[in-house]
Parts: C-alpha cells; structure tokens; sequence
C-alpha cells in the first residue's frame, strides 16, 4: 500500500513515529495488552445517497470538551479512532449543506461505532439533530463476540457483595463456579467462572488496560475496584482483535471514571444483615452477618477543558461466620480409647499383649483387645495404653470438638457442624488525574491501593477440614498506570502506556490451634528447625475422621507486575491499521510451601502394625505413613514476556467490513533467579541405576544405586553469587545432580496468532449486521506450575517412613526411604491455547430493542493437567491387595521409578471442545 507524504514536517513527523514503533517493537519496550479507547467511523452522504467527499467531521467529548476532527475521503468515509470512553457528539460540515448533528454517541473501550449521517441542502448555519439513543448497537465494522456494561448498569444493578466480577454472570457463555458471591469478594478470585468453555484462570483481567491479574495463579485480581469507580466493564468473550493476549480466555477490562467539566460526586453505603436472612439448612442457628459497604467518590475540573481529577474510598466490613462444614470426629470415649461403642475390627498390635481385666488372661497380637479399650493393652509386659503423641492427637480432636457449632457424641458420621468466625475489612483508595496539554498531546494517570485483612477459619491454600490453622491473610494490592497520547496528525495516532501492579501477599496463621505446645506433641522431628513455623503440628489423617493441618505450607509471596508499551494507529482511507508490542516482567519471591513439620497418615490398610482402627493405631502412634521435608526453600521467581501485534481493520464497501491481524508471543517460563530447581526428567531415568526398594518401602542401600536418578538441574546450577540464598546450593548432594535442563524447567516458544474477522451489513439501513471470525489465542503459564518444584532434591530432601510409631519414625534404624512426593514438568511442555470462532447475527428492532444470535466454538488444546506418573499399574495394586495384609507390600516396591513416591508431573496433552448457541437481547434507552 502506497504511503503519500504531503509535506517534508508531515514527513518528519510520519517517519518519527515509525521509527518509534520500530523501536519499540525490536529493542524490547511493550505496548498496552487492552486498548482503553474506542473509534467512530461513518460515510457522510447527500439527501440523493451520493457521498459527500470533503466534509468535516467533529467529534466533541461532551464532559471534557475534548475535540477531534476528520476529513471524509472521496468515498465518503471517514475514521476517528483513539477516543477515551465517554459520550460524544457527532457532527458533519460541507459547503452548500446544512450541518448534521448526532448527539448522545456513547463510545466503551474499543468500541467500532459507525456514525451515517445524511446532509441536506442548506445554509451552513442549520443544523439537522439527530436523536440517538444508548446501549448496545449493531456493529457494523468487527466480528468479536462482546459486551459492554455501562455505567448505569454497573452502578444500578444489584450485586451481592457489590463486586464488578459478578456481572460477568450476566453475559451469555459464562458458568458460575461458585454461589457464594461473598467468598468471591473476600478471596479477589477471578476464577470463579468459565467463559466459553475455558478455565477460569484463562481469562485476563485488566484496569485501564493494564494487567489486574496476579500471575502464581493467574486467578485473583490485584485490585478488585469499587462499583462507584467504574466507568464501565467492557466483556470480550470470544474472536476478538489481534489487539489482545497475555491469556488464551475472554478479556475483562474496567475502564475507571475521569473527571469532567462539571463537579459530581456521590456518598453511600449499602448494608446486609442476618435479621434479613434464611438459614442455612446444616447450620443450627441463622448465622451471624454485619456487612457494610460505605465510601464516596468525587470528580470535577481542576482547570476547566484541561484538567480533570476523580477520586474515592470505600471501606467493606463483613462479619460473618463461614459456611457450615459437616465432619465426622471422634467420640470422647474414644479418645479416651475406649472403642466399646463402634463395630468393627480392634485388634491387639503387632508388638503387643492384652490382658482380659475380668480373667486377668494374655491375649496375643492379632486377637481382639479386651473391652475394645486401649487401656487393656501391653508392651513388654507393661500397661502400653495412649502415647504421648497419640494422646497430643487426641487433644486436637477434643480441642475442635469444644469449637464446633453442634456436636453428637456418638460413633456415627457426620457428627460435628463447624461455623467458624471469618472477618473481613477492606479499603480502596482511588485517585485519576486527566491533563491535556493541547490538542495533540495528552495524559493520565492513575492510583489504586487496596488493603484487606481476612481471617480465614480454615487456612488459605492449606484447607484444614479441622480449623487447627486459621490464617491471617493480609493482601494488599497496589497499581500504578501512566498512558500519553500523541496526535501526530489528525490519522496518526501514538499512545504509550506503563503500568505497576505490586501485590505484598503473606499469609501467617493466627492464634495458637497450629503450635505443637498447645496439644502437647512430644515427637523427634526428622529434620527440626526446617522452617518459620517450626513447632507447627504435623498435617494429620486419620482415615474415617476429619484430617487437620498444621502451618507449614503458609504462604509468603510477595509479587510485582511491570508492563510498558506503545500503540501506533494510522488512518489511512478506508483502512485503520494499528501495530505495537509490550514486554511484561514479572518479579515473585515464593516459599516452597513444603512439610517440613510433618505429614502422618494412619490407616489400617496395608499397616502391619494396625489394630483395624486408624483412631486408634492414632492413639498409639502407629502409622501408615510419614513424610517430612527438609526445609521450605525461597524461590526468586522472574520471568519477561514480550508481544507484538499488527492489525487492519478494513472498510471494503458499504456493506462489508473486515479486520486482519496476527499477534506474536514468546512465551516465557518462570524461572528462579538462582537456578535452585531441579526436574524429574523420564528419559534421564536410567533402570540400570535404579536403587532397591524393598518390601517394606524402604531402600537397600547395601545394593547401590542413585538415589537421584533422574534428576537434573536448572540451567548451569546455583550462580556463585546466589549461594548466600540458597543454603547448600553447592553441597556434595547438589553437585552430584547433572546440570541442563532450561532454567524454566521446559523451553519458551514463539507463537503466531492469527485473528480474522468479518461484519457483513446486508440492506441499507444498516440495521443488521451478519458477524464471525476466527482466532488463535495463548495463554501466560500460571506460575503455580513451576513453584512446587522448589521443593525437590537436591536442594530439599525429604523422607517418608512406613508402619512405624510416630515416637520413633525411623524405627530406631539407619533406614532410608524413598522420596517424598515430588513435583515435575514435562521438559516438552508446551503453552495452553484456544481456536475461537464464531458467527453471530445482530439485529435493530422496533420499540429500541437490540437482540443477538451467535454460534459461538472454542478448541482447547495442549491443556495442562497434573498426573503421577510413578503411580504402580492398577494390576499390581490389585494383586498386592488380594494378599493377606501381613504379606502386602508397600506400594513404593510397585513403582515403576524407584526410590521416589508419586512423581506429579505437569503434562500439556489435554484437549477441550465447547460449541454453544447464544442469545442476548437488550433494551435501548432514549437520551
């Protein structure tokens, strides 16, 4: 396409700009992942329908008088592109015609509206107005899929928890996960919906454009804005521009309100009270609810048509009591050990005698235990009743017990109601400033800080059935975004954007119910002082009770997100070509979240010194199971993705138009700055090495073998500067793993995305627009693929110990034992993406109302799951259980790659298909 200079400063100017991009593009700078700007375009016609060529079009921003101005080319066409969000006024001039007016024209985020307007024959000097009214119009020029919650609709529009993430649910597509519409304030999650098909943590979230998304999980927001700051929520569902990315799902962006000439503001404060609510069918009692939501908000001109400012707060207070949870725990006899109430086998113990207290009888290991109570039993000729350890059990049990809603002390299931305190306060500081210099430069700028304090009854990402560790989850999220825009020439458009989003995410337990001390845990840990909470009491299962938790997975991970970038749009005819690109780093410091305090199973099957009951081996200490790591290790997580895109969107004809684009990706894995990550990796397994497991799950270290068999490090191991944060990252254990494998634990790749879509206008009235497409789209890997794996050997060792006592995990041996469970990344992982498609038919109807069919399909593909690839084929399982339980081995001899327990390994090879029919319908309202 030929490009025609007019003048040699147009020319600078042009070359400039290209240059700029140029740049911007190779030498690594970013551009806005979400445009934040919309366009109006139109062709301008005579009385007879013949074009007007040469009329001047002005596009006025009725609060800030922002003024735009275009020329309509020898088709009559013309484009105004780069408007912020906001209602504007249309009008045409041409000689000899009397001047058309369309008032009203609501334009949202990357709206493509067409504006016609007829001339008349006339003086300059009247004017023809044309009454226009607001909501959702048939799009003439694109092909996505797409919503726009408008002011109006957001701040009117009653939401349960007044959260903007609930009005996704009123979008044709999109499927609710969860009916508590409070946990989804309290939590900032952003996954509670799947759009389209796609998983919840595919959708991006942005605000202004720029990233709201915290990226370990790819699933809460940073901010969660209130409902009196927003100026409208625009919702792209499927078979959107090339203008987006970062994630492969729909794209959500809040555009915040800006001032304007005239002063507005606004004082609320909304309640809910469990005076006003039914119970709940599992709780006893309607449960105790205080929620306030009050703040203000206030804008206006600091200089009037130049400088604008909004600003607000709003505080949320909720006390509540959290949903009722059913458990089954203990009786207190029981936990005394007499069992005399429950059927079922009760066994004296391997190891162990009984005495008949009526007969004063032996009774030998294996027979059933006099009284069915600990009490009777014997070791070494000595009452051997609760350990000290089981008897710390005991007192967690007896400790929850006191804390529980209801409790039925029977041996049934189901006997305990818990519904814990859970409070909630929050508070949002918004401010956004608006200066324009002239008419060819302008900027803004834009802060928000929230601060929220949860306690969270039964741990945050620990889940406790029990609430031993209640956490204080302390999340306080902060923005900061700058976006300039230059008009070089009235068709040249540049906007740059930068954009800062720190999370400081620490997650402490609160109270005492976590500490070892407080219930009296007396047991030798393997590797002691392995972390911050060390006198936590161990993750505890008992099987067929309640487990519980202790505090050693509390997370610390404080995040910050960087984006900056430049979009470049040029007006040229009848094609609106736009092009940029964005480098997006990404900076978390994450504990490993590993059981350094212990995780102990008890569980008769498959235990050889089980009584029959786990509560009761519990009692005595015997367990199932027992692993521990070494320690919780901090990884300094980082990654740097860059993007770039170029789209046309081209008006054919009258009736058609189209957009082609392509959007490029490197996608970056997330990796430690100092390389203290090992991988699993199958095809460096070698049998010939492999150890001996024996029947007991322990390994025979006189038959040789390599314990790390398989292992291989990240990138060339632990940089000589980085050893003072990783302890041992040299160590004689380190070192004997081989280096090589990517620093991300698998390679990034460059992706092309291609995006195409049509809008096909078929009479002349333009009240019906055939729409489709087609488009690839990648997602950002989440970073909870890669943080588990911190917590691998070498760097973090571990053990695990079967049917032993808990006094004595070893069993007083030199034993070793296989490998905790460890977590593993295919090193041909390959990124997540979707194929969208769609074809849609909008419609104009009388009376104002707009209605929308569309065929809507997306293809998921090299989705990610997470199985253990060392489990034991269900074959041997099947055998080894058929024997009697005192010749059953432990199920670590089966796997196939000895010397570790389950291997998680992160695999791409899933597939999803969605096909759906959707409709909407909308009234339009005059203005």
């Amino acid at each position: 396409m030929p490009v025609v200079f007019s003048s040699p400063s147009r020319r600078l100017a042009v070359s400039r700009a290209f240059c700029l991009v140029l740049c911007l593009l190779l030498g690594g700078m970013s551009a806005s992942a979400q445009t934040n700007v919309g366009r109006i375009s139109g062709t301008i016609k005579d009385a007879s329908g013949a074009v007007v060529p040469g009329s001047t079009i002005t596009v006025t921003n009725a609060a800030t008088n922002l003024v735009r101005t275009a020329t309509t080319d020898a088709d009559g066409f013309y484009t105004v592109t780069n408007l912020p969000v906001g209602t504007y006024v249309v009008s045409a001039d041409s000689s000899g015609f009397k001047r058309a007016e369309q008032s009203g024209v609501a334009v949202t985020a990357d709206a493509r509206l067409t504006i016609d307007l007829a001339l008349d024959t006339g003086q300059v000097s009247e004017t023809v107005l044309v009454a226009t009214s607001v909501g959702e119009t048939v799009n003439t020029t694109s092909g996505e899929v797409a919503r726009v919650v408008d002011s109006q609709q957001v701040q009117n529009l009653a939401l349960n928890g007044r959260n903007y993430i609930q009005l996704l649910s009123l979008i044709p597509g999109v499927a609710q996960t969860t009916d508590d519409q409070l946990e989804l304030s309290t939590s900032l999650a952003t996954n509670q919906q799947s759009i389209n098909g796609n998983r919840g943590q595919m959708t991006n979230m942005t605000v202004d454009g720029g990233t709201n998304l915290q990226s370990g999980s790819n699933a809460s927001q940073i901010n969660n804005v209130g409902i009196d700051f927003i100026q409208e929520v625009k919702i792209q569902t499927a078979n959107f521009s090339a203008e987006y990315g970062r994630n492969s799902g729909a794209q959500v962006n809040v555009v915040t309100r800006s001032g304007g000439n005239e002063f507005h503001g606004s004082a609320f404060e909304y309640l809910r009270n469990d005076k006003l609510d039914a119970r709940n069918f599992f709780a006893p009692v309607r449960p105790t609810l205080r929620y306030n939501d009050f703040g203000y908000s206030f804008g206006g001109p600091i200089i009037k048509n130049k400088f604008f400012f909004f600003g607000g707060e709003e505080w949320k207070k909720i006390r509540r009591l959290a949903a009722p949870v059913v458990r089954t725990v203990p009786t207190l006899a029981e936990l005394n050990g007499d069992f005399s109430g429950r059927s079922g086998t009760l066994n004296v113990p391997v190891g162990f005698t009984a005495v008949n207290p009526a007969t004063g009888a032996s009774v030998a290991a294996g027979q059933p235990i006099p009284g069915r109570n600990l009490a009777n039993l014997r070791l070494n000729g000595a009452p051997a009743g609760i350990t000290p350890d089981g008897r710390a059990i005991a007192n967690v049990y007896r400790t929850m017990i006191g804390l529980a809603t209801s409790y039925n002390n029977a041996p049934v299931g189901n006997n305990a109601v818990f519904q814990q305190p859970n409070p909630f306060d929050y508070r949002e500081d918004l401010i956004r400033l608006d200066y324009r210099f002239n008419a060819s430069h302008s900027i803004y700028g834009r802060y928000i800080h929230d601060e929220n304090q949860l306690i969270d009854p039964f741990g945050t990402f620990i889940t406790s059935q029990l609430p031993t560790v209640p956490s204080a989850r302390s999340r306080p999220g902060t923005s900061y975004q700058v976006a300039y825009t230059w008009l070089i020439t009235p068709t040249l458009i540049n906007e740059a954007k930068a954009n800062v989003s720190i999370v400081s995410q620490h997650i402490p337990p609160a109270g005492e119910f976590w500490k070892r001390e407080t219930y009296g845990f007396q047991y030798p840990q393997l590797f002691p002082g392995g972390g911050v909470y060390s006198n936590s009491i161990p993750d505890t299962s008992v099987t067929g009770f309640a487990s519980f938790a202790g505090a050693a997975r509390s997370l610390v991970s404080p995040t910050t997100d960087i984006m900056a970038g430049d979009n470049v749009t040029w007006v040229h005819g009848n094609h609106t070509l736009k092009t940029g690109g964005l480098v997006y780093r990404n900076r978390i410091d994450q504990n490993g979240r590993t059981t350094y305090t212990g995780n102990v199973a008890f569980n008769a099957s498959g235990n050889t010194r089980s009584t029959g009951n786990a509560l009761a081996d519990a009692l005595l200490g015997n367990f199932r199971t027992y692993s521990e790591s070494s320690s919780d290790p901090l990884g300094f997580f980082r990654f740097t993705q860059t993007e770039a895109f170029v789209n046309d969107s081209w008006k054919v004809n009258s009736k058609l138009s189209l957009e082609l684009g392509v959007r490029y990706q490197f996608g970056t894995p997330i990796y430690t700055q100092a390389n203290n990550l090992a991988n699993f990796d199958p095809a460096l397994y070698n049998p010939a090495q492999a150890v001996t497991v024996l029947a007991n799950g322990t390994i025979d270290t006189t038959r040789g073998g390599n314990r790390l068999n398989g292992l291989v490090r990240a990138g060339g191991g632990v940089p000589t500067a980085e050893l003072g944060r990783v302890p041992g990252g040299d160590s004689a254990l380190v070192l004997s793993v081989p280096t090589g494998a990517p620093r991300g634990l698998y390679n990034g790749h460059n992706y092309f995305m291609p995006r195409v879509g049509f809008a096909y206008s078929p009479f002349k009235d333009h009240k019906t627009a055939i729409r489709g497409g087609f488009g690839m789209y990648y997602d950002r890997v989440e970073g909870n693929l890669i943080f588990p794996s911190e917590g691998n050997p070498p760097y973090v060792t571990s053990a695990q110990f079967s049917n032993a006592n808990i006094s004595n995990i070893t069993g007083g041996s030199t034993t070793v034992a296989p490998f905790d469970t460890i977590n593993a990344i295919d090193p041909n992982l390959d990124t997540p993406y979707t194929e969208s498609f769609s074809l849609s038919i909008q419609r104009e109807l009388p009376l104002g109302f707009f209605a929308e069919a569309a065929y809507v399909g997306n293809l998921g593909r090299h989705l990610i799951r997470q199985p253990d690839i060392n489990q034991a084929s269900f074959a041997a399982l099947a055998a080894n259980a058929a024997l009697p339980s005192a010749q059953r081995v432990d199920t670590n001899s089966l796997r196939p790659y000895k010397g570790y327990s389950a291997i998680r390994m992160r695999l791409s090879d899933s597939t999803s298909n969605y096909h759906a029919m959707q409709l909407f319908a909308a009234k339009r309202t005059g203005r």
